[in-house]
C-alpha cells in the first residue's frame, strides 16, 4: 500500500476481551493507517480482533502481551519495514512461534528484508500481499478464507433473518439490519451470557435462544412484536427480563425452566400470558403483572416455587389449567370481580394457601382445583354469585347439587354431606387429613375422581344405594381404610381404587358388580 494516501483511518470497532478464540495482532504504529483499514475491514467479516493500541516505548516486553499471545486464536502480522525493526513486533513474534500459533503475515511493503532470527520464522509461510493496489482490498478476501473460522463472530444472516449463529462468544450485539432472528438460530449457545438485540428486529423465533444456560440478563426492545414458543426456555442463568412493547405476542413456553429468572418486568399494556410462559421460573418470589392484562394461560406460572403473592389485575376474566399449580409458597391471592373462569388444578399443591374468595362473575370452576392445597382452611364465594356458594367454608355449586372442594385444614373430624348433593366432586375431599368419618346420603349417584383420595384417617365408609358411579383412584391412600360397604347399585369402577389401603374389606353382594371388581384386584371381599 505504497501508494496509499495519507489518511487518518480509525478503528471502528471495540478490542475484543473475552475468552472465545481471537486474532492477535502484530504490527508497527508507523503502518496504523494501513493495518486499520484491513482490521476494520476483518471485523466487518465479523472476526475477533484484539491489538495493542499503545506507543511503543520501553524495552520491556509487556506480561499481557505474552499472555494475548498464548491465549489467541491466530496471529496476524503486518510485515514492513517498520515493524520488522521493532523489538516489540520480534517479540511477539518469537513468542507466536513458541506457543505453536498459526501466523498469517500480511507484506504492507516490497522488499522488506527479514532480520535473521525472523527468518527461520516467516520464509517458509504463504503469506498474503498487501502492497499491490492501495484501493484493492482483494487480497483481504484470500485472508479472509484463510483464517480460523472459531475466531469468528459467525452469524449466518439471509434477507434480514438470521438463520443461524455458530458464534463461541460470551457478548453478542446483533447487527442492525436483523429483522427476524429465526427458529433455533442461537440454541444451545452455551457460552451466550449477554445479547444486545437490535431495534430493528421484529421477531424472535420458536426456540431461537433455547438452552443458552449462560444468558443472564435481556431486555426485549419496543419493536418486537412477537417471542416464539420456547424462545428462552431452559436458559437457567437468566435472572432479569425486560421486555418494553406492550402488543407483543409472547408465545406457549418462552421462559419455562428458567430457574434464576428473579426479576420481570412486563409493560402494563399487555394483555394475554400463555401457556407455560413463566413455568418452573423457581427464583420468581413477586411479579407486577400488566394492568391491562385480561388473559393468565395455562400453566403461566407453575412450579414457581418462590412465588409468594400476586395482584391479579382488575381486567382479568379467565385463568387457566394449572396457572398456580405446584407455587408451594403461594400463600395470599386476590381475585377480581372481572374473573369469570377457573380452570382445572389452577391452584393445586399450592401447599401454603389457607384462604381463597371466589368472585361474584365466576361462572366456570375446574375440576381439581384446590387439590394438594393441604393447608386450605376456608373458600368463600361472593353471596351474589349465581353458580357457586360456600356453607361453612365448604364449596358447592349454586344449588347444592355438588360439592366441588372441602377444605384439606378444616378443623372437623365428622362431616355429613347435604342430602341435596348428588355428585361428590373430583378431588372433593382430597388431603382432608383430619376427618375420621364421612357420612354419605342417599342422594348421591357419583364419587368422583380422587375424591377421598388420602383421606389418612377415615376407617369406614359405607356407600348408599343411589350410587351407580365410583371413579378412578376415589379412596387411593386411605391408609387406615378397614372397611368399605359398596351395593349392587355401583355399576361403574374407575381403577385404582383401593391402591395403598392394605387393610382394606369390602363388604358387597356375591354376584354384584363389585364383588367383581374386587376378584379382579385381588381384593379379598367380605360376602
Amino acid at each position: 500500500m505504497s501508494n496509499q494516501k495519507k489518511e487518518n483511518v480509525k478503528i471502528s470497532f471495540k478490542v475484543y476481551n473475552g475468552t472465545e478464540p481471537y486474532i492477535f495482532v502484530s504490527y508497527s504504529h508507523a503502518n496504523s493507517n494501513a493495518v486499520y483499514k484491513i482490521l476494520n475491514r476483518l471485523d466487518r467479516e465479523r472476526f475477533r480482533l484484539w491489538y495493542d493500541d499503545t506507543m511503543e516505548i520501553g524495552e520491556d516486553f509487556r506480561e499481557e502481551l505474552k499472555v494475548r499471545i498464548e491465549d489467541c486464536g491466530a496471529f496476524v502480522l503486518f510485515v514492513s519495514k517498520a515493524s520488522m525493526d521493532s523489538k516489540y513486533v520480534g517479540m511477539e513474534i518469537i513468542t507466536a512461534f513458541k506457543n505453536n500459533k498459526k501466523i498469517f503475515p500480511i507484506y504492507l511493503e516490497e522488499d522488506v528484508e527479514i532480520p535473521g532470527v525472523l527468518k527461520m520464522v516467516l520464509e517458509n509461510l504463504q503469506h498474503v500481499k498487501g502492497f499491490s493496489d492501495g484501493e484493492d482490498d482483494r487480497f483481504v478476501d484470500k485472508l479472509v478464507e484463510s483464517l480460523p473460522i472459531e475466531t469468528m463472530h459467525t452469524l449466518q444472516i439471509e434477507d434480514g433473518t438470521l438463520l443461524k449463529c455458530k458464534d463461541g462468544s460470551e457478548e453478542i450485539t446483533l447487527p442492525d439490519d436483523v429483522k427476524i432472528i429465526g427458529a433455533s438460530a442461537f440454541k444451545h449457545c452455551v457460552k451466550l451470557e449477554s445479547v444486545i438485540l437490535s431495534e430493528n428486529t421484529e421477531v424472535i423465533g420458536d426456540e431461537a435462544f433455547r438452552g443458552c444456560k449462560c444468558l443472564k440478563k435481556l431486555i426485549v426492545p419496543k419493536k418486537i412484536k412477537a417471542i416464539g414458543e420456547s424462545a428462552f426456555r431452559d436458559c437457567i442463568d437468566l435472572s432479569e427480563l425486560i421486555v418494553e412493547n406492550c402488543d407483543i405476542e409472547i408465545g406457549e413456553r418462552a421462559f419455562e425452566n428458567c430457574p434464576a429468572l428473579e426479576h420481570i418486568s412486563l409493560p402494563d399494556g399487555l394483555m394475554e400470558i400463555y401457556g407455560g410462559v413463566f413455568n418452573s421460573c423457581k427464583a420468581l418470589v413477586h411479579i407486577d403483572l400488566p394492568e391491562k392484562l385480561t388473559i393468565l394461560g395455562e400453566s403461566a406460572f407453575s412450579s414457581c416455587v418462590r412465588l409468594k403473592t400476586i395482584i391479579i389485575p382488575s381486567d382479568v376474566t379467565k385463568i387457566d389449567d394449572m396457572v398456580f399449580n405446584g407455587c408451594v409458597e403461594l400463600a395470599e391471592i386476590d381475585l377480581p370481580e372481572s374473573l369469570t373462569k377457573i380452570g382445572k388444578s389452577a391452584f393445586k399443591d399450592c401447599k401454603a394457601l389457607a384462604h381463597i374468595k371466589i368472585p361474584v362473575n365466576v361462572y366456570n370452576i375446574g375440576t381439581s382445583l384446590f387439590r394438594g392445597c393441604e393447608n386450605l382452611k376456608s373458600i368463600c364465594v361472593e353471596p351474589k354469585n349465581r353458580y357457586f356458594k360456600s356453607v361453612d367454608d365448604i364449596l358447592f355449586n349454586k344449588n347444592r347439587s355438588m360439592l366441588i372442594c372441602f377444605p384439606a385444614l378444616k378443623n372437623i373430624k365428622t362431616y355429613e354431606i347435604p342430602d341435596s348433593v348428588t355428585v361428590i366432586w373430583d378431588w372433593a375431599f382430597c388431603g382432608c387429613t383430619q376427618l375420621k368419618k364421612v357420612l354419605i346420603p342417599d342422594s348421591v349417584n357419583e364419587i368422583g375422581e380422587g375424591a377421598f383420595y388420602k383421606c389418612t384417617s377415615i376407617e369406614r365408609i359405607e356407600i348408599p344405594d343411589s350410587v351407580v358411579k365410583i371413579d378412578d383412584v376415589a379412596f387411593r391412600g386411605c391408609v387406615n381404610l378397614k372397611e368399605v360397604i359398596i351395593p349392587d347399585s355401583v355399576k361403574e369402577f374407575g381403577w385404582g381404587l383401593f391402591n395403598g389401603c392394605e387393610n382394606v374389606e369390602v363388604i358387597c353382594d356375591e354376584n354384584s358388580e363389585a364383588a367383581r371388581y374386587c376378584k379382579k384386584k385381588s381384593i379379598k371381599p367380605y360376602i
